[in-house]
């Protein structure tokens, strides 16, 4: 069974499964874009924590970056199995401790990804058993409250073709969190339970 086919009626009291049911998800048409999920991992706790990694300098693309765990989609893999196992890949969160509920909207990079971030909810003991892998130098996991109290700083860029988006930043503890990761912190702070 994947994780996609398990069952949702434990779930009918959690907040963020609530927020989610109600809400319409926006998927994007991208086909010349690469596909890839991230998993939006957040603890069972009254403030939520949200699993971020800090990915290593080494990469080919987005060095040094804040990011959820994630990455490319392989052949006939949904997205949510792809955000699973990622994150298994990536911080060594196993698939027993993720509690799937289900996919936000869309997202995109410039470079030519087109990202399905999968929420999801994890104990709080499962960070302490998380183990880094060579994509990632560090592991951070900063509270919902701490990152709505902080002042986000908003810009606009120009993509080639000419379309303006935002671009948003949230400034936490000496760390930049920024790009495809404070759009997706965006949506979730603004929107969420």
């Amino acid at each position: 069974m994947s994780v996609a086919d398990e069952p949702f009626d434990h779930l009918q009291a959690d907040p963020w499964a609530l927020w989610l049911g109600g809400r319409t998800r926006i998927p994007l048409d991208l086909p010349h874009y690469r596909r890839a999920a991230v998993l939006v991992a957040l603890t069972r706790e009254s403030d939520p924590r949200v699993l971020l990694t800090i990915r290593s300098a080494e990469l080919p693309t987005h060095k040094g970056q804040i990011a959820f765990p994630g990455g490319g989609l392989e052949l006939s893999e949904t997205p949510v199995d792809a955000a699973v196992r990622e994150a298994e890949e990536e911080v060594g969160l196993g698939r027993e401790a993720v509690t799937v509920l289900g996919e936000l909207d869309d997202v995109f990079t410039p470079i030519g990804f087109h990202v399905t971030p999968v929420l999801a909810r994890i104990a709080p003991d499962a960070l302490a058993g998380l183990t880094l892998s060579p994509e990632v130098v560090q592991i951070i996991t900063p509270t919902l409250a701490e990152l709505r109290a902080l002042t986000v700083q908003e810009e606009w860029r120009t993509l080639p073709g000419g379309q303006e988006v935002p671009l948003y930043r949230y400034p936490w503890r000496g760390h930049d969190i920024w790009g495809m990761t404070a759009r997706v912190l965006y949506d979730l702070l603004g929107e969420g339970p």
